[in-house]
This record gives structure tokens, C-alpha cells and sequence, in this order.
């Protein structure tokens, strides 16, 4: 009986299915083995359409951060809300992000940095470019408030994108820890009011909130 064709694979969901692979395991703890396993795709094709494994960490770097982060900057820079508002919801689709069920815990980018596991070091430069942009889409929502008075003449933007630069990445490792989203929420939210706000004790006081302040 002859040998059916190889079911044809998309490519689009063969790179899903190995950004998840290394997302999970890292660069050195998934082989091409994995990788041909995760995508349906036999080694030779993984090859054809991607390159070696060092070139596939590449491109899944860059699909995750233009999956999951190209929507949540998109919306941080309409600036529709109070700024402050909008870095919550900002902080908060990161939250949901890294305590999704369907996906490895905490962020692939942070992942790789603390696992120091770039493969190659056009990786680190990779994972550092997408780091600059993160920072900068923050600073870039901060120089849009100032100018529209929603913080302080004064306020240190440099030191306020950095802090948020940090929370960020804080969130990711919390719920790579196994935090609960409640406290992870309520770390969310105490960071916001260390942002510089005008008014800040009006600012808060008008917003009813869901979160505990404290730790329960």
C-alpha cells in the first residue's frame, strides 16, 4: 500500500508551535528533535523554512514580541485614558499574559534574559532591541502625559520609565514564581501610586477599586 504525502504543515502555526516550545524550555533545553515534535514539521523542513536552530530563536523572539506585544503597546500609545489608566491596563494584560493557563509562565524575553540562554549573541542583542523598545514605547506614553499636565512640572520621566520598565519585568518573574492574580494585582496596583501623578491624592481617591491595597 503506498505511503500517504506528509501532512502539510502552515508555517505561521509551526512558529507558534516553537516559540511555545523555547517559551517552555529555553533556548539549550530544546533540541530540533523538540522543535520538529512541537511543529509537525520533519527536520528537514523546519530547515527549509526557518533556517538552523539558532535562526529559529530568532524569528521566534521576534513572534512573540509582535504577537503579544505589538497589541498591548499599540494600545498603551492612543493614550485614550489618564495616563496612569492606561499603564494599568498596560500592567494588567502582561498580568493576565503570564498567568494564562494556555501559555508557559512569565514572558519569553524576560525568560531568556534570566535563563541567559540566547543560543547565540545576536540573541542577546536581539532580546536587548526589543528591551529599548519596550522602554521607549514607555517613555514615549510619559512624554504624552507630561504634556498633557497629567504629572507634575518636575517629574522625572527618565526615572518614571524605568521604574515601569521594572515593573514589567518584576510581573513576569512573580507569575513565572507562581503567584496568585489577586497579589499580583494588588503589586500592580501599589506600583502605580509611586508614579507622579498632579494631584495624586485626588487622582486615587476618585478611583474605586477592585484590588486590595494590601497584601491579603
Amino acid at each position: 500500500m503506498a505511503r500517504g504525502r506528509p501532512r502539510k504543515v502552515d508555517t505561521k502555526d509551526a512558529l507558534q508551535s516553537v516559540m511555545i516550545a523555547f517559551w517552555q524550555n529555553g533556548y539549550s533545553g530544546t533540541s530540533m528533535n523538540d522543535l520538529a515534535e512541537a511543529s509537525g514539521m520533519a527536520k528537514p523542513g523546519l530547515y527549509a523554512a526557518f533556517g538552523d536552530k539558532e535562526a529559529i530563536f530568532e524569528k521566534a523572539l521576534l513572534h512573540y514580541f509582535e504577537t503579544y506585544g505589538g497589541p498591548v503597546f499599540s494600545r498603551l500609545q492612543e493614550a485614550r485614558k489618564h495616563f496612569v489608566d492606561d499603564f494599568r491596563d498596560f500592567l494588567g494584560a502582561i498580568a493576565d499574559l503570564t498567568l494564562d493557563a494556555n501559555t508557559p509562565s512569565g514572558c519569553f524575553l524576560v525568560n531568556a534574559i534570566v535563563d541567559c540562554t540566547y543560543g547565540a549573541e545576536r540573541h542577546q542583542e536581539v532580546v536587548n532591541g526589543l528591551r529599548e523598545s519596550r522602554y521607549a514605547a514607555i517613555k514615549e506614553r510619559l512624554i504624552k502625559a507630561a504634556a498633557a499636565g497629567q504629572t507634575p512640572a518636575d517629574a522625572d520621566i527618565e526615572r518614571a520609565a524605568t521604574f515601569l520598565d521594572g515593573q514589567f519585568s518584576a510581573i513576569a518573574m512573580l507569575g513565572r514564581s507562581g503567584i496568585s492574580e489577586p497579589d499580583l494585582k494588588t503589586f500592580i496596583e501599589t506600583g502605580l501610586r509611586a508614579l507622579p501623578v498632579s494631584d495624586p491624592d485626588g487622582f486615587f481617591e476618585q478611583r474605586v477599586l477592585n484590588v486590595p491595597i494590601l497584601r491579603q
